[in-house]
């Protein structure tokens, strides 16, 4: 069973990944997967990270074009003002999804336009989500990618749009579907 995360920018998504896994790791839980957090320099966002749950390796998944070419980085792919950095987010992205066999959970922070736009990147996570079978995935708004769409639909899920209202009790809520799952 998958439980999905979406909800407007800002509103708190990632508080609630983090919760759920720090909860999930409190019980032993073996977690695998990879999320995406931005970096910021002042106020201005100049890209995102790609990090390896497990390990904490990380590599660049998008910089901002004019932060790309200050670093000497370069991509094909373009999503608004960001430039993808193919290679080393699949790199990263890829090694985060290796090794599934002894992993409870499948975690991914987030599943959005940058991270679906490596078609490598797109295939594995499909192939994780049906090998693990259960998970907590943060979903972009938009997100309509049928692909991923068939894989989770096969193990169930339920859908939660994270609000000023339920930030605060979605962790507890869901670890505790998660482990339900493990033990039934």
């Amino acid at each position: 069973m998958y439980v999905l995360l979406t909800g407007r920018p800002g509103i708190g998504k990632t508080t609630v990944f983090m919760r759920v896994l720090s909860r999930l790791k409190e019980k032993g839980v073996r977690i695998a997967g990879f999320m995406c957090p931005e970096v910021r320099e002042g106020r201005a966002r100049v890209g995102f990270k790609i990090v390896d749950i497990r390990t904490g390796k990380w590599a660049w998944l998008a910089l901002r074009s004019d932060k790309a070419v200050e670093m000497g980085k370069s991509g094909s792919l373009r999503i608004g003002r960001y430039i993808v950095i193919e290679d080393e987010a699949l790199s990263v992205g890829l090694g985060a999804l290796e090794g599934l066999r002894e992993v409870d959970v499948l975690a991914i922070d987030e599943l959005g336009p940058m991270e679906l736009s490596i078609e490598a990147l797109r295939r594995r996570i499909s192939e994780a989500i049906s090998e693990v079978g259960r998970g907590i995935l943060v979903v972009h708004r938009s997100f309509r990618d049928q692909l991923l769409w068939s894989a989770i639909k096969k193990h169930g899920y339920r859908l939660y749009q994270v609000t000023l209202n339920n930030r605060d009790s979605l962790p507890s809520v869901i670890a505790e579907m998660l482990l339900s799952s493990l033990s039934g």
